[in-house]
Order: structure tokens, then C-alpha cells, then sequence
């Protein structure tokens, strides 16, 4: 991927990343007037989940995969628990991992859902476990050849 082209991609990351935070920030305010101080604090505690779910993957991934990170962080819905890097991912793995994120950020945000998962990195793949029983991944594991799905 040329330079440019990762500098354009990061700050459009940048740009929805800022642009989510915002929107959190604003429900809770929203909230804190409500008098709705239990909803208030649990919103800033998935705030505060998601915010530490980018810097664990951050740290694991190092600069091998930063366009993947910044991706996570506009995908608000998306927690990572858990995460090994066996081995940085390479460009093919990489360029996978972003569209699966993209995909399933969307899908989730349409369903007005959440999703914690725990992944695990190799050069050539990328293994993906969660506990959503319901969530179809039979046309992911066609089109991401790269991606394994696990429950659990």
C-alpha cells in the first residue's frame, strides 16, 4: 500500500474514531442532564472498554498492523478481550482483517449491537473467537479465506 494511500486511510480512521468518542461523550452528557447517572456510568464504562480493547490490541500489533488498528477504532461495536501475535500479519492478512472489521462493524452497528472477541495472529492468518451464538459467519468464511470463526 503506497504511503499516501495509508496517510489518507489513517486520518479518515482518525476522523470516525474522533467522530464515535464524540457521540459517546455527547450520550452520556445527554444522560448526566436526564438525571440518569446508572446509564450515564454505564455507557462511560463501555467508553473506557473499547478505549482499553484499542490499546491491547495496539500494543500486540505494534506498527505490522496499524491500519488495523486504526480500523477498531472506528469500530465502535467491536471489543477485543483478548489478543496473541504469534507473528506479524502479512499485507494479504492484514488487507483481510480490515474488510472483515469494516463488515462486521457495520453489521453490528445496523443491529444496534456489541461484540467481544479474542483473536489470534499469525503471518498468514487470523483466528477470531466470540460467544454470539446468532451471528452468521458462513459467507465470511467463504470470502475471508484467511479468517477462522470459532464460537466461544
Amino acid at each position: 500500500m503506497s504511503h499516501s494511500l495509508e496517510h489518507a486511510t489513517g486520518l479518515e480512521s482518525f476522523r470516525r474514531h474522533r467522530h464515535d468518542v464524540l457521540n459517546q461523550l455527547q450520550i452520556i452528557r445527554a444522560l448526566i442532564q436526564m438525571n440518569r447517572a446508572d446509564r450515564a456510568i454505564a455507557a462511560m464504562d463501555r467508553l473506557a472498554e473499547w478505549l482499553q480493547s484499542l490499546g491491547r490490541v495496539q500494543q500486540a500489533v505494534g506498527s505490522s498492523a496499524e491500519l488495523v488498528v486504526w480500523t477498531l477504532a472506528a469500530c465502535p461495536h467491536v471489543v477485543v478481550d483478548d489478543i496473541l501475535v504469534e507473528e506479524a500479519p502479512d499485507g494479504d492478512t492484514v488487507v483481510q482483517w480490515i474488510s472483515f472489521l469494516t463488515e462486521l462493524e457495520e453489521r453490528l452497528a445496523l443491529g444496534g449491537r456489541s461484540l467481544r472477541m479474542k483473536l489470534r495472529v499469525s503471518s498468514n492468518a487470523l483466528w477470531v473467537a466470540w460467544d454470539a451464538r446468532d451471528l452468521e459467519v458462513a459467507d465470511w468464511e467463504e470470502r475471508y479465506v484467511r479468517i477462522h470463526f470459532a464460537r466461544g
